[in-house]
């Protein structure tokens, strides 16, 4: 009966939580007062069996839903009187940030390969802080997604002295928290990791498409930038993933649902993702991450976090490695000489033309970068870039020219340096000239040196198996030859094709390389 009576009220909701009356009583029915009978009444059982487990839940979900109905941010910390029974308190981590806190029993789930749990007590809610204009402006990297966080909620039971029951209702942070004191032993804490995958791959608005941002980037590039799924921690290591051509961060779910299930991984480190439409030049999506990276390392050091902030981890796969390796080299004046044959200062540029083409073309290492994963990264090209499919891909991108160019500095000047006339004439290179094996830019990057000290490793896919000393070892779309970089701490190769970020042995290497990362701080 009281499992039928606990599913019934979930079903019709917190009808009675929706307003207050003119005495601060809640109006229209006790359902806050129902639902802590209900779940104290699971509580007392000891929650030994799976009825009372799932009853617990329910009325746990439900005195949640009605606490956040009766208050605000400004109210929540304070108690709250249900009817003449209960006394609800609230706690939660200090660094949490929420507007609605949605039960991860309700988030569809599926379209992860693999749902990972962790059973225990509590109930786990999915925390979500919605992106207001105002809030995206003090905080950099909050986007339409808002922010995310795992949380799991206990609710328990005491009596004060004046006869009023007391409800803990408690949020704990599953990510940090292994276990929990609850009804007086220690227990594990239950946890649903799979959460926010679910929930951001279910919310079809904030997708960017990896073909229409290749082909049109211009319609994308207000969508640029590094992403966070919660506000930076400066108490956690940044690791930083960066897709590659035709793609979008929606890519690295899987793999970042299989790093949540490594206690160390979810606890150590913070994940960030950076989304670019992958039809522009390398070197601009390059300059817009290095900016970012700034950015970042500014925002954690305000609040305490400088020195993990110096020990960033990028992780690339395929164009994104390109991206992530121009994070950690040195330019100096190679680029100039190699594109236009002469240092800057013998090419005749105005002020105006030489600072809009050096931000892309004058870099040196990011010092808070100190290791980097490339996956399928085609460090020399690739051949399919400079073949049929390769001139199919550049008649088919449409450069944003009034985004793209002007920020290089190009168009607004032409006729009145031939520097500039040339590159007009020539083309903005697309990423799919970045990508050939022919390209300038291939070849210009090759020969700028990496950060000294910097610790790179190297996972690679072969399609059909092959060693790597057989020169048809590929991944289907860049050779080994290719991928492969002298002086990698590591290098594994996986037989399956060039999306081998998205397979179970590239997150156990990389949760292995990010283990291996901590202990080296």
């Amino acid at each position: 009966m009281l499992l039928v009576l606990t599913v019934l009220m979930v079903a019709f909701g917190c009808v009675g939580c929706s307003h207050f009356s003119a005495d601060g009583e809640v109006g229209g029915g006790k359902t806050l007062e129902e639902a802590l009978t209900m779940a104290e009444h699971a509580y007392a059982s000891g929650l030994a069996t799976t009825s009372d487990q799932q009853a617990y839940a329910a009325a746990t979900e439900q005195v949640v839903a009605c606490w956040l109905a009766l208050s605000d941010e400004k109210t929540r910390a304070r108690s709250l009187e249900a009817g003449r029974a209960y006394r609800v308190e609230v706690s939660w981590p200090k660094k949490l940030l929420f507007d609605e806190l949605i039960p991860a029993s309700t988030i569809k789930g599926g379209k992860l390969k693999r749902h990972i749990i962790r059973e225990g007590v509590g109930v786990p809610f999915l925390a979500h802080w919605r992106p207001t204009a105002e809030r995206m402006a003090a905080e950099p990297f909050l986007r339409a997604g808002g922010y995310n966080a795992l949380v799991t909620a206990t609710l328990e039971f005491r009596r004060s002295g004046q006869g009023i029951r007391v409800a803990e209702l408690a949020f704990h942070d599953p990510c940090v928290s292994e276990t929990v004191h609850f009804a007086g032993k220690v227990r594990p804490l239950a946890a649903d990791f799979s959460a926010i995958g679910e929930y951001l791959l279910s919310r079809k608005e904030l997708q960017m498409s990896g073909l229409g941002a290749l082909m049109h980037p211009a319609k994308s590039l207000d969508r640029l930038g590094l992403l966070a799924l919660e506000r930076p921690a400066p108490d956690r290591i940044p690791a930083i993933f960066v897709h590659g051509l035709m793609s979008r961060p929606v890519t690295w779910q899987n793999l970042l649902n299989e790093l949540s299930d490594d206690p160390e991984v979810r606890s150590k480190y913070q994940i960030y993702l950076f989304r670019y439409p992958s039809g522009v030049p390398v070197i601009y999506s390059a300059a817009e991450l290095r900016s970012q990276l700034a950015l970042l390392h500014c925002e954690l050091a305000k609040r305490g976090g400088h020195v993990l902030g110096h020990q960033m981890v990028l992780v690339g796969h395929s164009m994104g490695g390109l991206v992530s390796k121009s994070q950690v080299q040195d330019s100096g004046d190679r680029l100039w000489v190699n594109i236009f044959g002469s240092t800057p200062d013998n090419l005749g540029l105005s002020r105006e033309e030489h600072e809009a083409l050096d931000r892309f073309l004058n870099f040196e290492p990011n010092p808070h970068v100190s290791r980097v994963v490339f996956i399928a990264t085609p460090h020399r090209g690739s051949e399919l870039a400079s073949g049929t499919l390769g001139k199919l891909g550049r008649k088919l991108i449409n450069l944003p020219e009034n985004a793209v160019s002007s920020a290089l500095g190009i168009l607004q000047v032409g006729g009145q340096n031939p520097v500039m006339d040339k590159i007009i004439t020539q083309g903005v290179p697309t990423s799919v000239d970045n990508l050939s094996h022919e390209s300038p830019y291939v070849r210009n990057t090759m020969s700028l040196p990496l950060r000294p000290g910097l610790r790179i490793h190297s996972i690679i896919g072969s399609k059909d198996g092959l060693p790597p000393g057989d020169p048809r070892c590929t991944d289907g779309f860049v050779p080994y030859t290719s991928s492969h970089l002298d002086g990698a701490e590591s290098e594994l190769i996986i037989r399956v094709g060039h999306g081998v970020h998205d397979t179970p042995e590239a997150a156990a290497e990389i949760a292995r390389i990010l283990r291996l990362h901590l202990r080296s701080l």
